[in-house]
């Protein structure tokens, strides 16, 4: 209105310009009253004449703004449809035949705008619950929305971008038993009559559950059961069950499936996993010269970063025992099985029986240092003291530069590390020059780490930080070398199950950048899959698949994969939906004068009224 006021203030300036003396004239003062009031007629012609042509030159609006009518965006998740009939669902549709206009915002796995027609037709098909997109869409078009949901979202946050005027419409999910299987944790690849940990996750529906089982099944034949005791509506617990697996190299899959009384929805009872079985150990730990060292780091092997590991020490020329059992085994077999190993962690003498120059695995040569020269007579031993002064910028260096360097216990150090890419650096003292201890090299399936010095041990007598410290350091380097081990069979899974509208994850198999993979499903249809890594990256993505069993083949190699139904199959607490705000709702401006003729052809004939009177009244 702001135009208005300004094009009503400049007609009246432009009409009192004009007729300004004649309108302050009285009676016998020389000109007639009547004359003054004729120029009030007039000036009031030029006034309209002249605001007309201000409202145009400025813009002005013809009207008020009118409101605009907010678009429905349906949030279209398979979610409508777990645990209900269709009469869930079609009260959402109802809904969106109630709001919409002639189109609608379907956002699930994307946003985009369907005919309410095609929008009814679509239903409930997408394996997603984003409403960001279709917020994103809306604000784009300076709309409010309708938003009909099952408050069931991936994205919760969306909440907030709700613009003013929308509202949201919930239905309320009828109330229902629903026990889930939410994910399971499993390794990837296991050695063949290992037993691994299977941690699996499973969550409640919208009632409280009675006392359930829970079986586990490899290729299909049950292994395992377990009693699950009542949850509460939507409780999640988390159970750990131990499994043997069988020998033999394969890929099988692992299903964990859930029973409860009065279950509703069988869709999400049932996940599915793959593991690559291999004949080979997982990780081999190989000392010719044992000591607290290889004690303490067999510990963070197995339990921080959760891989079984075989370890052989040799406790005298040629003679070897098994970590543990200290049962006999002879040179030869360690010899085979650290060649064999997916990972090879080789202690004392690096370079025995030239194992380390024919692996093509993950390796880590790790060099104690020798023993101190024995003291002359009359002499006190002194042993030089390292310590740690800093990680350099490495693929570890996120986990190790947090290290309190300035509070470990010294280190023993040999001779140097040449060579790789520096990840820790020790001097001599708290003032010696710096060397470096430790180094890492290779990449996909050739990852290697060489590390000097002993005394690593003393960090976990002291406690407090510098056990911390001393974990951290060995799980950084055997999570990044084991993120490799197996890897030379080809590319592999790098997070599993697999769900339906999710994109697969891939780990990289060797140092080439690129694969090509075979898929073939169980209708015998094949495609094929090009993976590419990106620079020194381990995983990369490709496009979800659909449901079902496939047959993954990479040259030689052949594995199986899984692809569970979508994650809206897993019931979940639904989001409160924020209060409705009509306070600014958004509207369309109001058509400008201009766009009109009228305008133009009154300011035209006051114009003309005004001339024609002047001269009747003789006023030039």
């Amino acid at each position: 209105m702001s135009r208005w006021f300004a094009a009503v203030a400049l007609a009246f300036i432009g009409a009192w310009l004009a007729y300004g003396p004649l309108w302050t004239s009285r009676a016998g003062g020389g000109r007639p009253a009547a004359r003054a009031a004729v120029a009030w007629g007039l000036g009031a012609l030029r006034g309209l004449a002249y605001l007309l042509l201000l409202a145009i030159l400025l813009g002005a609006p013809m009207g008020r703004p009118v409101p605009l009518a907010p678009l429905v965006l349906f949030d279209a998740s398979e979610s409508w449809r777990r645990a209900t009939d269709a009469t869930y669902l079609n009260t959402a549709l109802d809904s969106v035949r109630a709001f919409a206009g002639d189109s609608v915002i379907v956002s699930g796995d994307s946003a985009r705008v369907l005919s309410v027609r095609d929008a009814i037709a679509l239903g409930a098909r997408e394996q997603q619950s984003r409403l960001q997109p279709g917020l994103d869409l809306a604000a784009a078009l300076g709309r409010a929305v309708v938003v009909v949901t099952d408050g069931e979202l991936d994205d919760a946050a969306a909440w907030q971008r709700l613009g003013p005027g929308s509202r949201v419409i919930a239905p309320v999910r009828p109330s229902a038993i629903d026990l889930a299987v939410a994910t399971i944790e499993a390794p990837a690849v296991a050695t063949g009559g290992d037993t691994i940990e299977v941690q699996v996750g499973l969550v409640a529906g919208a009632a409280e559950t009675a006392t359930g089982t829970l079986d586990l099944l490899l290729d299909g034949s049950a292994v395992a059961r377990v009693a699950v005791q009542p949850l509460e509506p939507f409780a999640a617990r988390r159970m750990a069950v131990r499994l043997p697996l069988p020998r033999g190299a394969r890929s099988i899959a692992l299903a964990v499936a859930v029973a409860a009384p009065n279950d509703v929805e069988g869709r999400n009872d049932t996940l599915v996993t793959t593991i690559d079985v291999t004949d080979r150990p997982r990780a081999v730990f190989v000392s010719t010269a044992p000591d607290l060292d290889v004690r303490e780091t067999l510990r963070v092997l197995r339990g921080a970063v959760a891989v079984p590991a075989r370890a052989y020490l040799r406790v005298a020329p040629n003679v070897w025992r098994e970590e543990g059992t200290l049962a006999p085994v002879s040179a030869l077999d360690v010899e085979r099985r650290a060649r064999e190993a997916g990972l090879l962690v080789l202690h004392g003498d690096t370079a025995w029986a030239g194992v380390a120059g024919v692996r093509r695995g993950a390796l880590v040569l790790w060099t104690p240092a020798p023993p101190p020269a024995p003291p002359r007579a009359g002499q006190i031993s002194q042993p030089v003291e390292w310590f740690l002064a800093g990680a350099p910028a490495s693929p570890l260096s996120a986990a190790l530069e947090l290290l309190p360097f300035d509070s470990l216990p010294p280190l023993a150090v040999g001779e140097p590390i040449e060579g790789g890419v520096p990840l820790l650096e020790a001097r001599v003292g708290r003032a010696g020059a710096r060397r470096v201890i430790a180094a890492a090299g290779g990449d996909g399936a050739l990852r290697r780490v060489r590390i000097a010095g002993s005394g690593y041990a003393g960090w976990v007598q002291r406690g407090g930080r510098s056990a911390d410290a001393f974990s951290a350091l060995w799980g950084a380097i055997f999570d990044w070398t084991s993120a490799s081990e197996g890897a030379g069979g080809g590319v592999q899974l790098a997070s599993s199950p697999v769900r339906a509208g999710e994109p697969v994850r891939w780990r990289r198999g060797g140092v080439d950048s690129t694969a090509v993979l075979t898929l073939t499903g169980a209708s015998g249809v094949v495609d094929t899959i090009s993976l590419r890594f990106v620079g020194t990256a381990d995983v990369t993505e490709s496009a979800p698949l659909a449901e079902g069993a496939y047959t993954v083949r990479e040259g030689e190699v052949t594995r199986r994969l899984v692809v569970n139904p979508s994650r809206e199959w897993v019931p979940r607490a639904p989001v409160n939906a924020p209060p409705r705000s009509d306070t600014g709702a958004p509207s369309a401006p109001a058509r400008p004068l201009r766009d009109a003729s009228w305008p133009f052809v009154a300011a035209l004939l006051l114009l003309c009224a005004e001339w024609l009177l002047r001269r009747t009244v003789g006023l030039r």
